[in-house]
């Protein structure tokens, strides 16, 4: 199994490598390929870094996790931009990562395929796999930088794929215009984790707020979380920073934690008493269903975020905000709108959607086309 991931391992943990755990844990070689890149980097020291960790990663061997993990590999590769760095990719770098790749697997792979660049689709043929299957888990045209014929490439991929799935009904529904064959394979949850955190009450008055994952200009509403802190929440904010004005982690109530291990993070959630998505809504996030939202519901804490379709399906599970000021008035309103029945019906819906049940469906999907 070769997952050709669009994160790196020890970035927040979400779909790419929870899968690629599953897959390693259920006995399966599994290669979990870090990213190969989306956009141009930016000039700056921020960019040197980066580059310097990808170079002392590359330079590395392949490393497994602990406990029968996944193999990761760090592949050394320009970015999928510009016609030149293809080129290079092409003749150089692709070749060489797909030697060592299939070095690691030992046998033709099946393949995983995250980010739809030119990079992927070549490494895809380099690979020669047994089965490729399409995990469609972002709106990819809807984002700053990126290639600009990434919806070129990504039809590519659509049509080269034996198997796509998508993790929202928006992005199904587009999908299925070329691939109608295409299934639903949302989020999950570690139901183990999250689940403790539903035994404690809900304390009748919220007086903090928590969110957990990567603040970034591109998707997160930080007018919502300056209005909730100025209101006289605490806000607690656990998780990576991408472009941050510093001001707004010195604002008054902004408890802000940083990055925690995975499975540290009911620790770093204990004593929140509403979990919030403050999620921007527009082309890059209208299709997605966020990674997180079935370990909130699990907690069985109520949930505010924005009028995301994957939200608004989900029906009285989330609290619906459309505003800075919406969020508010749902949050000090909840000490009216809550019921114990709410509470269990969050953590059903969150039982009903475990990465044990995405996986065995995955699972299933593939085995029956080989």
């Amino acid at each position: 199994m070769v997952l050709l991931a669009g994160i790196r391992w020890d970035f927040l943990w979400q779909r790419h490598q929870t899968l690629a755990a599953l897959f390693a844990r259920a006995g399966y070689p599994t290669v979990f390929v870090e990213t190969t890149g989306l956009r141009n980097p930016r000039p700056g020291s921020g960019f040197l870094r980066k580059a310097a960790s990808r170079l002392r990663r590359a330079a590395r061997r392949p490393r497994g996790p602990s406990g029968g993990g996944p193999a990761v590999y760090p592949p050394l590769v320009a970015p999928p931009t510009l016609r030149a760095f293809r080129a290079l990719n092409r003749r150089v770098f692709v070749p060489r990562a797909a030697r060592e790749i299939l070095a690691l697997c030992g046998a033709p792979p099946v393949v995983i395929a995250y980010p739809p660049t030119q990079t992927t689709l070549d490494l895809v043929s380099a690979l020669r796999p047994r089965l490729v299957l399409y995990d469609c888990s972002e709106e990819y045209a809807g984002m700053p930088g990126v290639p600009g014929d990434i919806e070129e490439t990504e039809g590519r991929l659509l049509r080269r794929a034996d198997l796509v799935c998508c993790t929202s009904e928006p992005l199904l529904e587009r999908v299925r215009r070329v691939r109608p064959d295409a299934f639903l394979s949302g989020p999950g949850v570690d139901l183990g984790l999250f689940e403790p955190l539903s035994r404690k009450p809900f304390p009748g008055r919220v007086r903090t707020v928590g969110y957990f994952g990567h603040l970034s200009r591109e998707r997160t509403d930080f007018a919502a979380l300056r209005a909730i802190s100025a209101a006289g929440f605490r806000v607690r904010l656990v998780g990576g920073l991408g472009e941050v004005d510093p001001s707004f982690l010195e604002a008054p109530g902004m408890d802000y934690r940083g990055e925690v291990p995975h499975r540290r993070l009911p620790e770093a959630l204990a004593g929140v008493d509403a979990l919030v998505l403050p999620y921007l809504v527009n082309r890059m996030t209208r299709g997605m269903a966020p990674a997180k939202l079935y370990e909130c519901l699990a907690t069985g804490r109520p949930v505010v975020g924005p009028p995301l379709p994957a939200l608004v399906r989900l029906g009285g599970h989330v609290y619906l905000a459309g505003s800075p000021g919406e969020y508010v008035a749902v949050l000090r309103r909840l000490a009216e709108l809550e019921s114990e029945e709410r509470r269990r019906a969050r953590v059903e819906l969150a039982r009903r959607n475990t990465w044990e049940r995405r996986f065995a469906e995955l699972e299933a999907a593939l085995w029956s086309r080989l």
